[in-house]
């Protein structure tokens, strides 16, 4: 009988041993795609994680591995990777960037980033769509964000930063410290909830305000968020098979229940307001004539799904995107007292010339202010890498190389920020740079908002609201950086985001001038 025991457990071990090693060698074998082009190629350590290992289990920072990598590839215009068992391409040549995101476009209009609207019904919005569906809805969209639509909103920014102003002299007032990450995500609450829904927010003054809590929940680090993401990037068919929503049903619903009470409550009482929701509202309204009118569609209706959906992506990409970078820009002020100071006289200057007035022409005048954003957005970008995903076959300029239809591409934003080949002395904070003199940033080594057709939509709004954030945070005070600051700064690995550890304080000095 012992033998029978003895050939069961040898077969299962050999059994397990073969589907072992089959699976390891087939792991192996995905990873020789680029070596099989002659691309030069940066070899995976471990079998179906490619180059995401160190990553995918947080032992390192997305923007540090990017930085390895793109060194790896010095004096090459690409280089081979893999996500997980996915060849991507990673590309350090700022032409053939400018290629991929401009002048090719038609050829890598998507992000890859998956959109499921019956298992995610707020994924369906512009940030998410692709092909005709994202052509046409940001057809549509872009005007919402004109010249005129921006200015109307102007004095809605200066009410949310007074408000901000007015919430930090307790501070002031106490010499306590502030986190200025927090007190932004909450500035940056009330400002979305004012000019997006047309809703007092008042995140500044409650503790437990549900979109701040919102804003909590979606940006907060977490492995299992990271895993989704990956997941959704590179086996798509498997997330929508695990049936894994990217936000939880009480958040989701919020959500929607907000926004459909805020639309049913305007179109009851025919109340208009001067807001985001208000003008995919009329558009909306212009879709229903024209369906009346029997005309066809061009790719997407504006319905109540698609305005829920595209209000939930003004809140957490401004939500994010702004409040991290005004943190990061009174964290280089703090550090940098010669250029703060700069700056406030500069302010004082061209407010002078306007009677004192913080206007829409006023601020787009302070050339410095904007200046010191644009150095701080290259330092500290929103987002460290983008993703392109090929439309069609491309043959990359100047070789011999395709990329099949549906071949992904990486754009390493933070390193091309930190190449002294592009930026002389990338660790040194020099607004300068980005001066009308010195205005020579080579194309395709900027990015904090993207670049091409597919640049951020909000990028003047988002720009818009921190510049007269800080206008009025320079009026009254001075900022320095507190000891509880850990600098340089130190980031959580476990977010894709640049999340600072300890988080940033800052010491307020009211001026007296």
């Amino acid at each position: 009988m012992w033998w029978i025991l003895y050939e069961i457990l040898f077969s299962t071990i050999f059994l397990f041993s073969l589907a072992l090693t089959i699976v390891y060698y087939y792991g192996k074998r995905t990873y020789d795609y680029w070596k099989n082009r002659g691309i030069p190629y940066l070899k995976p350590k471990y079998p179906y994680f490619g180059n995401s290992f160190e990553t995918s289990f947080s032992l390192k920072n997305v923007h540090i591995k990017q930085l390895e990598m793109y060194k790896y590839f010095h004096g090459k215009r690409f280089g081979g990777i893999f996500s997980f068992t996915h060849p991507v391409l990673f590309v350090r040549d700022p032409s053939l960037i400018e290629s991929i995101m401009v002048k090719d476009f038609t050829s890598f209009y998507n992000r890859g980033t998956g959109v499921d609207p019956e298992l995610d019904p707020l994924s369906a919005h512009l940030v998410n769509l692709e092909d005709q569906q994202w052509k046409s809805l940001r057809q549509k969209l872009t005007p919402t964000f004109s010249s005129g639509k921006l200015k109307g909103m102007h004095q809605q920014l200066v009410d949310c930063s007074d408000a901000l102003v007015k919430y930090i002299e307790r501070f002031a007032d106490s010499a306590e410290p502030i986190e200025v990450r927090e007190i932004m995500a909450k500035f940056s609450t009330d400002v979305i909830g004012s000019c997006a829904f047309g809703l007092n927010m008042n995140a500044m003054n409650d503790p437990d305000s549900e979109f701040r809590n919102i804003g909590r929940k979606v940006f907060q680090p977490s492995f299992k968020g990271k895993l989704r993401r990956a997941i959704r990037s590179n086996y798509p068919k498997l997330l929508k098979l695990l049936k894994w929503k990217a936000l939880d049903e009480t958040t989701e619903n919020f959500f929607i229940s907000t926004l459909k009470s805020t639309m049913s409550y305007r179109e009851n009482n025919n109340v208009t307001r001067n807001d985001f929701v208000q003008l995919l509202m009329e558009l909306k309204k212009h879709e229903d004539q024209k369906q009346s009118n029997a005309e066809e569609h061009d790719g997407i209706i504006i319905d109540d799904k698609v305005i829920t959906a595209n209000a939930f992506a003004f809140f957490a990409a401004g939500f994010e995107t702004t409040a991290s970078t005004l943190s990061y820009c009174l964290y280089e002020l703090s550090l940098h007292q010669d250029i703060q100071e700069e700056a406030y006289k500069h302010v004082v200057s061209v407010l002078n010339k306007h009677g004192g007035e913080i206007s829409y022409d006023a601020v787009n005048e302070m050339s410095l202010i904007n200046q010191i954003f644009a150095e701080t957005l290259r330092m500290h970008p929103p987002v460290p890498e983008l993703r392109r995903i090929a439309t069609k076959d491309y043959l990359v300029p100047e070789s011999k190389l395709v990329l099949p239809k549906g071949f992904s591409v990486l754009i390493p934003v933070y390193s091309l920020h930190y190449d002294s080949e592009h930026f002389p002395e990338p660790e040194k904070f020099k607004p300068e740079r980005f001066t009308k003199e010195k205005n020579a940033i080579k194309k395709g080594t900027y990015l904090p908002f993207g670049d091409g057709p597919r640049i951020c939509i909000g990028k003047r709004f988002a720009k818009m609201e921190m510049q007269v954030a800080l206008v009025k945070l320079l009026l009254k005070y001075k900022f320095t950086l507190n000891s509880k600051t850990i600098s340089p700064l130190v980031y959580n690995s476990s977010s894709i985001l640049m999340v600072p550890i300890g988080g940033i304080w800052i010491d307020l000095h009211r001026r007296c001038d």
